[in-house]
């Protein structure tokens, strides 16, 4: 198994919760898992590292808890970036750009591995119609460090569906050069996508869960 197959298998079943956060991680244990080597393991787990689904504990690695306050603190740092993007979009992008970016909304996949890259996509390429690879590359980043509770958020119930209405809202408020309204609907998805994420959060059982809404953490 290579390393990149051998990473999106611990990442799938780690979103899945098949790994839930806190569970601890072994080589060994993920060599006999993934049927693989233990060259092949350590690789899958640093880029998992990397994107903050797994982390150091003493000489092994544990799946990585979740962190509420983290979790809001990247939200408040992707609503600047993409209502700065967004800004920018109202005054750069093309009609075509918009037209082909509408077009990808037309048929979400009822899949949700599928649908979460075309979500993620979408968001990016809503950053590149501002004209700044800086806003892209920095998305990129929060968003892949915000895919294990994206990933919870969308497979809520109606999550997916409300997330393709709000995504036309925020590209109509761009087609129609409003940079106001482009700013109130992107903040408004973000808002009721936290709140969604929140509510899936606290009825799941046998999470590892820190500095909740209220102050609470749980384990």
């Amino acid at each position: 198994m290579s390393s990149s197959l051998a990473y999106e298998k611990l990442r799938e079943a780690i979103l899945r919760l098949d790994l839930a956060p806190g569970n601890a991680l072994t080589e060994r244990g993920l060599e006999t898992f993934l049927d693989t080597s233990r060259t092949t393991v350590r690789g899958a787990l640093a880029k998992l590292e990397n994107e903050g689904l797994v982390q150091r504990d003493g000489r092994g690695y544990i799946v990585a808890p979740i962190d509420f306050a983290e979790i809001s603190q990247a939200l408040e740092f992707r609503a600047t970036l993409e209502i700065a993007a967004a800004k920018l979009s109202c005054e750069r992008a093309t009609e075509n750009q918009i037209k082909n970016l509408l077009k990808t909304l037309e048929k979400p996949s009822k899949n949700l591995e599928i649908f979460m890259r075309s979500a993620t996509d979408f968001h990016l390429e809503l950053a590149r119609l501002s004209g700044n690879g800086f806003y892209v590359r920095a998305l990129e980043d929060v968003l892949t460090r915000l895919a294990r509770t994206r990933w919870y958020e969308a497979n809520a119930q109606g999550g997916q569906q409300k997330a393709v209405t709000d995504h036309k809202r925020i590209l109509e408020t761009i087609q129609n050069r409003d940079s106001t309204a482009a700013e109130a609907a992107i903040k408004a998805h973000l808002e009721r996508s936290r709140e969604r994420l929140l509510n899936t959060l606290m009825n799941t059982s046998g999470l590892q869960i820190r500095g909740t809404k209220n102050g609470n953490s749980r384990a």
